[in-house]
């Protein structure tokens, strides 16, 4: 019996995690939200709280899916680097299918609230470097590798990286061919990925 509930909430979550992505927090209404959701007001309101809350539970959660998407990525390759390079290549070939916008919910998020909108702006900043750090530690386990040279800053490589994901998103979003995307993910790992 407690399994089935976790699970509805999960879906729930998801759904509304979906359609904030989509539609960003303002120009989503509570009706969206209750038909997305398929929940009546006074169950959203029980299970998630007020769209304020439910809003900062999708942006925890679009963390934790985009951070272990991130991790399992890497873990298909024995190279830290040959993972980077392929965590690269598969945000310019997602099928359209695999998220409603091809845009980083947390930037989207940043670029929508005024950062005196700390109550969202704070949360999506403080994610975004919890993904530095994540990158951060990605080249340090390359450095500690030998993958890359000692001379290299892990900390630097890491916003570099991270700069350039958002702008292939982004890149992605503004409809370029399969082709020129693959090939500006080429590009970035030629240019970003370091060699020893």
């Amino acid at each position: 019996m407690p399994r089935t509930p976790k699970f509805h909430r999960e879906t729930a979550l998801n759904n509304a995690l979906k359609l904030f992505w989509r539609k960003g927090y303002h120009a989503t209404s509570m009706k969206d939200i209750e038909e997305e959701m398929d929940m009546r007001p006074g169950s959203i309101y029980a299970a998630f709280g007020n769209k304020e809350s439910l809003f900062k539970e999708t942006l925890e959660e679009y963390s934790v899916l985009a951070a272990n998407d991130f991790k399992q990525t890497l873990a298909q390759k024995s190279s830290v680097l040959q993972g980077l390079s392929l965590y690269l290549r598969n945000l310019a070939v997602m099928n359209a299918t695999c998220e409603p916008t091809k845009a980083c919910m947390l930037v989207k998020t940043l670029l929508e609230f005024t950062p005196e909108d700390k109550a969202f702006s704070d949360p999506a900043r403080s994610y975004l470097e919890e993904f530095e750090q994540l990158f951060t530690e990605t080249f340090e386990l390359a450095q500690q590798r030998g993958e890359i040279g000692r001379s290299q800053s892990p900390e630097r490589l890491a916003r570099v990286l991270q700069t350039n994901i958002i702008g292939l998103r982004t890149m992605v979003r503004r409809g370029l061919t399969q082709s020129q995307l693959e090939s500006l993910a080429d590009d970035i790992v030629v240019r970003i990925i370091p060699s020893s």
